[in-house]
């Protein structure tokens, strides 16, 4: 028994030295490992003046929530120049003795009564014949008609020979008229002479004139249609797409009528204001018949400005217009036709042909909107891996997971396309086609949520991840711009009943990034 335990231990100890004899000890290794690296590509932030550029059309109500309005402003201004004009007389004969002193008159007009009056245009023409076979002489004097050029009362000295005929014009931009008290008549006198008598056959022709000045009592003068055009009246910047405004911004819309000089009473009679978009839709602004409060509204209407008022505003509401239906047509032309009447109450007043009217339409909106086609809005940034350890891990990297994603505090949905190109503007990559995997290459952004107030409570976040093989990472190494196409919408869900609008400030923003989450291997051999 003794011998057999040790036989047993000799053997043990045999096989112990053998195995140690023919192992190696080694120095233990390091593992390989995996990093992920999250490299930054593209941060934006946007407010509301990126989307609809900053400009004398847009502002800011810093006493309601500094919700943004739209200010628009079109200015009809007319300059009266040779417009105030009369039809002047036709052809009149008169037969006198050539023996007689002869007091007649001249009505240039019916129903108007100059003080004074200068002329722009026109002319009176006398025309004296003489058939017989003695001359006669002429001497004629107008009492209450001057020369401009040295005051003096017009006078006419000529001899109109037998057998011939004698014309005299007088230019009327080179006379004026004054009476002691208003009266409508030219008032001559004219004496001939003649070695016999004779009968004198003469006529007078009074042109078309029109006025420098005057002062006494106009008749009621219609001075002719006035048409004009205003383009962009919102602005160039106003956003394109269906926007539908909820509301106007109380007791700032208006009708101003203005002249700039203390003149007769004007009367703006049918006035047309029509309002044309970008798609050549029109539609008429609607107002109280003739400006006054219980008129009915129509599309033809009328305003007047008194003479003793400079200017007078008539103000627009959604009681006395259809200004909202106007204002949502989104104009980019407006068009005004009227016609301008002077002292239609027929009072002694003045007018001159530098004097002037202006019609001026003034409306502000609030961007308390829906919104169902969109707001298009693009923008191009520069993008790029300068870093050069970055673009070596991008060498080394086994996958690279893009993110895009956005905090959106602007209460409008945002459909997005996002591409990535090179520094030439050569495609790259479609971002969001990868993203999002629709048809339309799109992602979209949700709205942030809306308060019962109309205005923005929180923001919302909303991200896209894909993973990018190593073709579309080695694109990325060269990207260098990246574009981006916002569609924005009012999103019904995000909006609390009873609500169907939202209501935009001046500080609400959208923030996307898009950035890469690289993995690569860590080897340490």
């Amino acid at each position: 028994m003794l011998k057999s335990c040790h036989a047993a231990r000799t053997v043990l100890l045999l096989l112990i030295t053998v195995s140690i004899s023919s192992c190696e000890l080694k120095s233990p290794s390091l593992p390989n490992y995996d990093i992920d690296l999250r490299i930054p590509f593209s941060v934006k932030s946007y407010n509301v003046f990126d989307i609809i550029n900053r400009s004398g059309n847009i502002g800011i109500d810093s006493l309601n929530n500094n919700i943004i309005f739209i200010y628009g402003e079109s200015n009809y201004r007319r300059v009266f120049g040779e417009d105030i004009k009369f039809d002047g007389i036709k052809k009149t004969f008169i037969t006198s003795p050539s023996t007689l002193q002869l007091d007649t008159f001249i009505t240039f007009n019916d129903s108007t009564f100059i003080s004074t009056m200068d002329f722009l245009t026109g002319s009176l023409t006398f025309k004296f014949f003489n058939s017989l076979g003695s001359d006669y002489s002429v001497n004629a004097v107008i009492k209450n008609f001057f020369n401009k050029q040295n005051n003096d009362t017009v006078r006419l000295s000529f001899t109109v020979n037998a057998g011939s005929e004698k014309n005299i014009t007088l230019e009327l931009r080179d006379f004026y008229i004054k009476n002691k008290t208003p009266e409508n008549i030219l008032k001559i006198r004219i004496s001939f002479n003649s070695p016999v008598p004779v009968p004198v056959n003469f006529s007078y022709t009074l042109s078309e004139y029109s006025i420098d000045n005057l002062e006494g009592r106009l008749k009621p003068l219609n001075t002719g249609i006035s048409k004009d055009e205003v383009l962009d009246p919102f602005g160039s910047d106003v956003p394109e797409g269906e926007l539908f405004f909820s509301e106007i911004t109380p007791n700032k819309n208006f009708f101003v009528v203005k002249k700039f000089r203390e003149i007769y009473q004007v009367d703006f009679r049918n006035i047309s204001i029509i309002g044309e978009n970008k798609n050549g839709h029109r539609v008429r602004l609607k107002y109280l018949k003739t400006g006054k409060p219980g008129d009915q509204i129509d599309s033809i209407f009328s305003l007047t400005l008194p003479q003793k008022d400079d200017s007078l505003a008539y103000p627009i509401n959604e009681d006395n217009s259809n200004v909202r239906e106007f204002i949502n047509n989104i104009p980019k032309k407006i068009f005004v036709e009227r016609t301008d009447f002077l002292n239609l109450n027929y009072q002694e007043g003045s007018v001159n042909y530098q004097d002037s009217l202006s019609l001026k339409l003034i409306l502000q909106v609030p961007l308390d909107v829906s919104i169902t086609e969109p707001i298009i809005f693009r923008d191009t940034a520069d993008v790029g891996i300068s870093d050069e350890d970055q673009r070596k891990e991008l060498d080394k990297a086994k996958k690279l997971v893009f993110t895009l994603t956005s905090q959106n505090g602007i209460p409008l949905k945002t459909v997005a396309k996002v591409l990535v190109l090179d520094s030439l503007y050569n495609p790259l990559l479609p971002v969001s086609f990868i993203l999002g995997n629709l048809p339309d290459s799109s992602v979209t952004f949700n709205a942030c949520d809306v308060g019962t107030n109309g205005f923005s409570s929180t923001s919302t976040v909303t991200s896209y991840s894909a993973v990018l093989d190593s073709a579309d990472i080695s694109k990325i190494k060269r990207m260098g711009k990246i574009i981006y196409e916002n569609k924005l919408f009012t999103d019904p869900k995000h909006i609390p009943d009873p609500l169907n609008s939202v209501k935009i400030r001046s500080g609400d923003r959208i923030n996307i990034a898009g950035f890469g989450t690289l993995t690569y291997r860590i080897d340490p051999d």
